[in-house]
């Protein structure tokens, strides 16, 4: 499917959302994978903290959609301004570094909206895989496993995750409490509402897994399961948590790609 470009003065269907800080040398490979889509029905919304690497002069000289060069307070709040500034029907964040894993992705997440809305069960939240890169190699992650509940149990990468904006007016915003999962705590609200939740056996993004969050990964773990003990007890959360990994190991063991 190739859809064309919003109207001037039309609500975009999507809104893809670039934060950023001093990320010059990898910002134009983000860029090209989003301008490569056959779908033009976007907006680029991009928040930059600041930056003085250069950064700020290229992105200007892009003409994204929205832009913002301003110091912010981490990268939850440059994300909760960018959710404030998109003006798309879905949200989806993109951040410097990240790439759309082929040029056909938001058409087809289009089509898959689309053909659900016509059939009466429109989602609120479209997510498929992500293939994790880096400094150590690359490995698709597959979330077909996740449900409503095992989410708490495992996790979803946000670059898999397309999210309506009016979802975001619901449940709020990011929690810029915390430091490294403030997109987990929302996915779990998100989840934990009774909007339609639909999984596409495709790749969504190329995630960069050498971001702040895997660096610090012991903070990270740790501050996650202080997310997991708002919404439920240590116990429940361990026994759900062995469980699905003792069942993804099978699945891997069998040969099938977790």
């Amino acid at each position: 499917m190739t859809c064309p470009p919003a109207n001037i003065g039309a609500v975009p269907r999507f809104s893809v959302i670039t934060v950023c800080f001093n990320a010059l040398t990898v910002l134009p490979n983000t860029l090209a994978s989003l301008r490569g889509q056959t779908c033009r029905d976007y907006e680029w919304v991009v928040i930059d903290g600041a930056s003085t690497d250069g950064s700020a002069e290229w992105l200007s000289n892009q003409m994204p959609g929205v832009f913002v060069t301003e110091p912010d307070n981490g990268i939850y709040d440059a994300m909760n301004k960018a959710v404030a500034h998109a003006n798309g029907e879905w949200l989806f964040f993109l951040n410097a570094g990240d790439q759309l894993a082929d040029p056909h992705v938001l058409s087809d997440i289009l089509s898959i909206i689309d053909d659900s809305a016509k059939a009466g069960d429109a989602p609120s939240i479209v997510y498929g895989d992500v293939v994790y890169f880096g400094t150590k190699g690359e490995r698709r992650r597959r979330f077909h496993w996740l449900t409503r509940t095992r989410l708490l149990f495992g996790d979803l990468c946000h670059q898999a995750t397309f999210a309506r904006r009016t979802l975001f007016e619901q449940i709020g915003p990011f929690d810029t409490t915390l430091r490294y999962n403030a997109d987990f705590d929302w996915l779990v609200r998100a989840f934990k509402t009774n909007e339609e939740i639909r999984y596409v056996a495709r790749n969504i993004a190329f995630f960069n897994k050498d971001g702040l969050h895997v660096v610090n990964n012991v903070a990270c773990e740790a501050e996650r399961d202080l997310v997991r003990g708002r919404y439920c007890s240590r116990p429940s959360w361990l026994l759900g948590h062995w469980c699905l990994r003792l069942e993804l190991k099978l699945r891997r063991l069998f040969g099938e790609i977790t």
